[in-house]
């Protein structure tokens, strides 16, 4: 109990302000503890902020199962919608830590940050195949291209500024997310009318 209350308390210091001006001694008064207390647990403040990072992310493989889900489905926006919401459910439980790891300066940290970000890209990497064989993608896009702009466009850095700086609710980021990649990745499906037309009425030879 007495480890937990620690790192709580240093997620809420370390991950809201500044990572080399929150001392030891800061942390563990928030945390209502002795420093001799937390120095015995964590011995250094780079191994508090490992502990804090290492118990944020419980939550991403059952996010990550939601794109294997629908690997299956032939339609492009059910796709890219489970990618918006993949993102959303990623990072809304763990943004602050998203956002520490990005801006804390330390070397081993920002290690942790970009091998978050190729994780990320591999996960994405499972759509590559798909729209390969989509008729959807649009056009001059290859599949690579599409799973860089997926990459680029569902990152944390968006998620920060429309959910932290703009005030969106995170409902809107999904809602946005979804439209966003959708327009940028697709060709635009003919109306759904036209379809069952094509499809249901035979075509008739067309008169000399």
């Amino acid at each position: 109990m007495t480890r937990q209350r620690i790192l709580d308390a240093a997620r809420r210091l370390l991950a809201q302000g500044i990572y080399s001006e929150v001392t030891l001694g800061e942390i563990a008064q928030e945390a209502g503890v002795a420093h001799q207390t937390l120095y015995a647990i964590f011995r250094t403040k780079p191994r508090l902020a490992e502990a804090i990072v290492a118990e944020g992310w419980p939550h991403i493989a059952a996010a990550v199962q939601l794109l294997e889900n629908v690997r299956e489905s032939p339609d492009p926006e059910l796709w890219l919608a489970t990618v918006a919401t993949m993102s959303r459910r990623i990072y809304e439980p763990c943004i602050d830590l998203e956002r520490f790891l990005r801006e804390s300066g330390d070397a081993q940290l920002l290690d942790r940050y970009r091998q978050a970000r190729h994780r990320r890209y591999e996960r994405l990497n499972l759509l590559r195949g798909l729209l390969e064989k989509s008729p959807r993608l649009r056009p001059g896009l290859t599949a690579d291209e599409a799973v860089d702009v997926i990459w680029s466009v569902s990152g944390p850095e968006n998620y920060i500024e429309f959910v932290f700086e703009r005030g969106w609710s995170s409902d809107r980021y999904e809602s946005w997310l979804a439209d966003a990649l959708q327009m940028l990745i697709l060709r635009q499906a003919p109306p759904r009318h036209v379809k069952e037309l094509n499809l249901r009425s035979p075509r008739r030879p067309l008169r000399s």
